[in-house]
Parts: structure tokens; C-alpha cells; sequence
């Protein structure tokens, strides 16, 4: 199977976090569809899986979703699952989470990320092996026609027309200067959903051409890692750059605690 980027990069606009779920059930040829592109990302990086739980979450959202607002009527959710190793798990584990969530979106589900600290106790039913804990859960299933009011609430702090623009959120090569497929990346990059819409992911655009991926105050404690959003800003960038044909690799520097895409020239 062939992930489907263009296909996610169409819906990355449209995509909304939704917390109400009508009781109708994900069908079965829907599930095997999301079953195939799990194993697919699974096999992107060995230290970051997706695993689906075919259970309502709610047992192991019960002492994380207070920020969010509960989550109801869920028929089963994907829980991000790291190991302990790659100091950019968190990072890889946002990437690949996005892209489920994009898949959702696609076809015709609805999910909502939610971060924080899973006990061992609710975690049970995820089967966790050695060394791996739960970064993030994503609920699925159809939502419900009306925003509940926590809803509402919560779309106005998550809503695009509040995005940061891009003179706050980019550095170095003046934008007057950038090619198509790089603000094509960065205006992708910036509708990128982030924990409680802090948008704390920042970019440098060098005269390389190479994106630089930071994070402002990277050093601030969170309940949810800001390296997630960095992950699904990836995802997004990556999405549009495919999109636009370029192709290129992600360089990770530990020491400097950054991203870099640079672009591979076709020989």
C-alpha cells in the first residue's frame, strides 16, 4: 500500500478537532483501511508506533482530559506509543500521529489529540511491551452534526483564523525571496493544530533553502510535550513539499535541539 499524501495534504485545511461522538459504529472496511496505513507509518521509525484499540477511551482519558474537556461517545481510539531511545521520539511520534488523523479525516471520522501522562493502570488495554509509554491518544468515530458547547469553546482557542502569522513565526531568508513550494510549506506548517493552540513550533529558512524547525522556550515544562507539535508541523511541511515535487531528508540535531529539511537535488 501506497500512504496517500496528497490525499492528507487536501484535507489539512478542512480537518477539525471534534471531543462529541455520535454511537454509530466505524465500519468494518473502514477499520481494515486504517489498519493498512498503521502498519504502513509503523514502519517509518522502529522506536514510534500506532496502535488501534478497538475500546472506547474512555478509561484511559479518565485523569487527562480535564484541559481538554471530556471526551464523549468514542468507539475506539490510536494510541502514539514511544520507547524510550531516540531523543526525537516525541517528534516522530507527532508526525506519525498527524497522519492517521489526516487518514480519519479522509475517511469521513473525526478525532482529537490529547497529551498528557497515562498511568500504567488505564494503559493496560494499549498492551504495552517493555520500555514504551503512551505520548498522546487520539479518539475516532463520527462526531456528532452539532458542536457541544466545550466544543465551541475549544474551536474558537484552535481556530485557523487565530493562527500566528508567519512574519511572527518565521527567520532568516526574507519572504519576498522564497520559492512557491516554501511558503507552500511554512503556510501548511502554520495551520498545524498544537496543544491548546500555543503554536510554539518556529521556522528558519536558510539561503540554502534548507527549513530549520524549532521551538520557542524549549526548555518551558508542559504537560504535553511541545516536541508533538513540532512532529505534526513536519508532517505538513512534508505533505506540501510533496505536493510541489521536492523531495529531501530531515537532518535531526540533537545538540541544537533542531529539525532541518534539506532539499536533494534530482540527479
Amino acid at each position: 500500500m501506497t500512504l496517500p499524501f496528497e490525499s492528507w495534504f487536501k484535507v489539512i485545511e478542512s480537518r477539525r478537532s471534534r471531543r462529541t461522538f455520535i454511537s454509530k459504529p466505524i465500519e468494518d472496511e473502514v477499520i481494515e483501511t486504517l489498519k493498512k496505513v498503521i502498519s504502513q507509518l509503523n514502519k517509518l521509525h522502529k522506536d514510534v508506533s500506532l496502535k488501534l484499540v478497538d475500546s472506547a477511551p474512555d478509561q484511559i482519558l479518565k485523569d487527562v482530559v480535564g484541559p481538554y474537556g471530556k471526551i464523549t461517545g468514542a468507539p475506539t481510539y490510536i494510541a502514539v506509543v514511544v520507547q524510550n531511545i531516540d531523543p526525537f521520539s516525541m517528534e516522530k511520534g507527532g508526525y506519525m500521529g498527524q497522519a492517521l488523523a489526516l487518514e480519519v479525516t479522509v475517511q469521513g471520522l473525526a478525532s482529537c489529540w490529547v497529551g498528557g501522562v497515562f498511568n500504567e493502570k488505564s494503559s493496560k488495554e494499549v498492551k504495552l511491551k517493555k520500555n514504551e509509554k503512551i505520548i498522546s491518544v487520539l479518539p475516532i468515530g463520527y462526531a456528532r452534526k452539532n458542536y457541544s458547547f466545550t466544543e465551541k469553546m475549544m474551536s474558537r482557542v484552535g481556530d485557523y483564523q487565530q493562527r500566528k502569522p508567519l512574519s511572527e513565526l518565521v527567520e532568516g531568508m526574507e519572504a519576498d525571496k522564497w520559492p512557491t513550494w516554501i511558503e507552500a510549506a511554512l503556510q501548511a506548517a502554520r495551520l498545524s493544530p498544537s496543544a491548546y493552540n500555543r503554536q510554539p513550533v518556529r521556522f528558519v529558512i536558510g539561503e540554502d533553502y534548507s527549513i530549520t524547525v524549532k521551538l520557542d522556550k524549549p526548555d518551558e515544562e508542559t504537560n504535553v510535550p511541545k516536541e508533538i507539535d513540532r512532529g505534526i508541523a513536519m508532517l505538513h511541511i512534508d505533505l506540501a513539499l510533496k505536493h510541489h515535487n521536492i523531495n529531501g531528508e530531515w537532518h535531526y540535531c540533537d545538540s541544537k535541539r533542531e529539525v532541518i529539511f534539506k532539499k536533494v537535488e534530482e540527479q
